[in-house]
């Protein structure tokens, strides 16, 4: 398994070889700034993924991955890595399926297909709950059992990557390590063993994805 971080550099580099001009992420709104309807929806993804009602103000989701400058402005780009995907982010997917986002169809598709190969990696430990995701989401089932809360992390991802999937004013690219590239393999193969041949194919997959907001 290649550390997150470390994937991320990776799929910069590349996207940089390729003439991409990387800038600083901004910083994301504060949830107090959002308008009150984009608020409300932040707020029902929360209820939907089962979140404690006192603790919703609190939330932090993470910065951006990535961020180019470009002609028709900045792109931010996230990299979504296998721990992505699972029940509880194809249930956000669906949520929001209305908003036509283009990695929709395919992030779904991995969810069903790859969740299993998740648990001797992601199935205990703090990549099952910490204090902070079960303070949101409950306290945790056993690992692997998914019949009460389950996992309060896998929770806590899945809303965060939904609340970034919903924000507006801004222009939003996400790319998976499970996607292939024009036949050539996966992201994740990839960026483990960059060909400088295959750059190009990695902007149009990044590109194909963009949603505008």
């Amino acid at each position: 398994m290649v550390a997150t971080g470390a994937r991320v550099r990776a799929l910069a580099s590349r996207l940089v070889d390729g003439g991409w001009t990387q800038v600083a992420p901004p910083r994301l709104p504060r949830l107090a700034d959002l308008p009150d309807d984009q608020r409300d929806r932040i707020r029902w993804l929360y209820d939907l993924l089962d979140g404690h009602p006192d603790h919703f103000d609190r939330i932090r989701p993470g910065g951006w991955d990535l961020a180019f400058d470009t002609p028709d402005g900045l792109l931010l780009v996230e990299l979504d890595e296998e721990q992505h995907f699972n029940r509880y982010r194809a249930l956000t997917l669906e949520a929001t399926n209305d908003l036509g986002l283009r990695w929709t169809p395919a992030y779904q598709s991995y969810c069903r297909e790859h969740e299993a190969r998740l648990l001797p990696g992601w199935g205990s430990g703090q990549r099952w709950t910490n204090p902070s995701a079960a303070r949101f989401f409950g306290e945790p089932d056993a690992p692997g059992d998914f019949t009460g809360v389950g996992a309060p992390r896998w929770r806590q991802r899945a809303f965060y990557d939904a609340v970034k999937d919903v924000l507006r004013e801004r222009r939003l690219a996400r790319i998976s390590v499970h996607d292939t590239l024009d036949g050539n393999g996966t992201v994740e193969t990839f960026l483990r063993r960059p060909n400088s041949a295959h750059t190009s194919a990695l902007q149009a997959l990044v590109a194909g994805r963009v949603h505008d907001a």
